[in-house]
């Protein structure tokens, strides 16, 4: 059994490793591109409630790099925000929304010391925290050209497969936010680029790994 639990681990930690360096080597071929999406996603999030579509753009802009190499599709980026705008939004909010009432619950057991609040709130902030997890690949996948349902069953059985993929993907986000912020300026000019371009090759290798496997087992 521990030698299962290993393997299930180091399956998805492997290619975190890989996606990193991957990844390291495509932000220094694309530096002045990743700056422009790390800048407008930026810009375009600081409401808040438009996170969802400046993600979703953002994803589209790394995939279009990864695609052509010579530059960012801006007609395909602005298309794709376009029609996922709504989609987008909604799916974004649910995380935000749960960690707020999370929050919330939070400060009345602090103030009250009812077992009844403590345990809404850790509830809360586990459904909020998985939620936001599971939008990663769910936004990529509207980035993708995918419908609201498809791209979220997909996230959802994705993140739920790549259990230990998906959590340590979160913790490398949180910690290149927290190292970007700490460098002031960093965290507008590199972040989301940094950090988008990291999500798009680890949810993409691991698909990829996926579908190759199925096939095999499924000739």
């Amino acid at each position: 059994m521990n030698t299962t639990m290993t393997r299930t681990h180091s399956s998805d930690l492997d290619p975190m490793y890989a996606s990193l360096e991957r990844t390291a080597r495509f932000v220094w071929a694309n530096l002045v591109s990743v700056i422009g999406i790390s800048v407008a996603w930026f810009l375009a999030a600081v409401p808040l409630v438009t996170l969802g579509p400046a993600t979703v753009g953002a994803y589209r802009a790394v995939l279009s790099l990864r695609e052509d190499g010579d530059g960012i599709d801006r007609a395909a980026v602005l298309e794709t925000v376009r029609e996922q705008f709504v989609h987008a939004t909604l799916l974004a909010l649910v995380p935000l929304v749960l960690v707020t009432v999370a929050v919330n619950y939070a400060l009345a057991y602090l103030a009250s010391g009812t077992v009844p609040a403590g345990l809404l709130a850790l509830g809360c902030t586990y459904a909020g925290l998985y939620a936001g997890l599971v939008s990663i690949p769910t936004l990529l996948g509207l980035a993708e050209g995918k419908s609201a349902f498809a791209a979220f069953a997909d996230g959802y059985r994705w993140t739920a497969r790549h259990a230990v993929g998906a959590v340590a993907l979160g913790v490398v986000t949180v910690v290149l936010f927290a190292v970007t912020s700490v460098l002031t300026v960093a965290v507008a000019l590199l972040f989301a680029g940094v950090a988008f371009a990291l999500h798009v090759d680890f949810v993409t290798s691991l698909s990829e790994t996926d579908r190759i496997a199925a096939e095999v087992s499924d000739p």
